[in-house]
């Protein structure tokens, strides 16, 4: 099957194009970079083609069966916002799909995506999501919380910080619940959908197999990294003030108003649909860590 990757050089792309090109696939991958860091074979063919430029697309979805769509940011920069490059770049995504009659639209949104989310991100997701929805074409929407796994963003600073730190930061009480999922079964499972029909027009929520507080996390990875650190909390209303402070010196800001309000949030998935139409076994937290950490 034809298959074009958007972001196949981020955490998940790299992870799904290898899983992809494993499976027999030919693959073609858009990146906004002419020579990209993607570790692919012979088969793939990479492109250079920009979710903010609607021509690029349309060149590199022509022939195209399946298109994958990774591309978001999780900070605003002052050239990347939201609404330009989740909406508007998705909004480009789904037009050039259109103009040259792509199957299958699989798009990589986030748990807690709603309407009327407290954070910009989520709401962004979920207008991000309605516009896959009314395309027209058939789509498959993931929901995943938390992801990690070798190369990821959220744990591996968390690990830096309990090697290099006596006291590991805790954002308000530490309490909030997140259920984050492996790299590779995120990706067994993306991997599997096009041709799954069952998966066709559903939006698909995915997390590991346990809810875990934030401070049940940092306990899990000190005694996997065999560490012993206190925690230092840290007060919600003052991270706030610092956040406001930073997003108006940097951009992006090393943490935002927008991340808290996530994180206060927490992110929990149902995973009961997912488990209906894949046959997965979702990987324990502390599990995966023993087997990518050692």
């Amino acid at each position: 099957m034809k298959i074009a990757v958007t972001g196949a050089s981020g955490f998940v792309g790299r992870h799904l194009v290898k899983e992809l090109a494993g499976r027999g696939h030919d693959l073609r991958l858009l990146s906004y970079k002419r020579r990209p860091q993607i570790a692919v074979g012979s088969s793939a063919e990479v492109v250079e083609a920009n979710v903010h430029n609607s021509d690029s697309l349309s060149k590199a979805f022509k022939h195209i069966d399946v298109v994958y769509h990774l591309v978001g940011i999780i900070a605003e920069t002052r050239r990347l916002t939201f609404e330009k490059t989740v909406v508007a770049g998705t909004q480009n995504v789904i037009a050039a799909c259109k103009q040259k009659g792509v199957k299958r639209l699989i798009y990589l949104s986030a748990a807690g995506a709603s309407s009327d989310a407290a954070s910009k991100y989520h709401r962004t997701k979920w207008q991000t999501e309605k516009a896959v929805r009314e395309s027209g074409i058939d789509y498959t929407i993931f929901r995943p919380s938390v992801i990690y796994g070798e190369g990821d963003g959220f744990i591996s600073m968390l690990v830096k910080m309990i090697k290099r730190l006596p006291l590991v930061p805790v954002i308000g009480d530490g309490k909030y619940k997140l259920q984050p999922v492996f790299i590779r079964d995120l990706i067994a499972v993306m991997a599997e959908v096009p041709g799954n029909r069952q998966s066709v027009n559903k939006t698909i929520e995915i997390g590991g197999p346990e809810a875990l507080e934030y401070r049940k996390i940092i306990s899990t990875l000190k005694r996997v990294l065999n560490k012993k650190r206190g925690r230092l909390y840290l007060p919600l209303w003052l991270m706030k003030a610092n956040a406001a402070i930073l997003e108006k010196i940097m951009k992006p800001a090393p943490i935002t108003r927008d991340q808290l309000l996530m994180l206060e949030a927490g992110n929990i998935t149902d995973n009961s649909l997912l488990t209906q139409i894949f046959d997965v076994e979702l990987t324990k937290f502390e599990n995966a860590l023993n087997e990518y950490m050692r």
